[in-house]
C-alpha cells in the first residue's frame, strides 16, 4: 500500500468557494470510496499567485486509479484548473 496525498483547493475561478455544504457533500463520495479510513486536514495554499483554503487529503491505498477518478469529480465539480496528487515515501505500519 502506499501513500497519497490530494491538495483540494477551494477558489472557484469562476468567483467565490467550495461551501461548507458542497464540501460535506462531497466528502460523502470520499467516505463511500475510502471507507476503510483517511485523514483530511485544512490547509492554505497558493495557486498561480492567490492564497487559497484548501482541503488536504491523505489516503492509504493500492488504489491510484480510484483515487485519480475521485479528485477528477472533485476537480470537475468545482471547475478547479487541477489536484495535485502527490505519492509520499512512506511505508505505513498499522499496530
Amino acid at each position: 500500500m502506499k501513500t497519497y496525498q490530494c491538495f483540494l483547493g477551494t477558489n472557484k475561478p469562476s468567483g467565490g468557494v467550495v461551501t461548507t455544504y458542497e464540501w460535506s457533500q462531497f466528502l460523502k463520495q470520499i467516505d463511500a470510496t475510502f471507507s476503510d479510513g483517511y485523514t483530511v486536514q485544512n490547509a492554505i495554499g497558493r495557486w498561480n499567485g492567490v492564497n487559497e483554503n484548501t482541503f488536504l487529503l491523505t489516503v492509504i491505498t493500492d488504489e491510484l486509479k480510484v483515487l485519480t477518478s475521485l479528485c477528477q469529480t472533485y476537480k470537475d465539480l468545482f471547475n478547479q484548473e487541477s489536484v495535485l496528487i502527490q505519492e509520499l515515501p512512506v511505508n505505513p505500519i498499522f499496530i
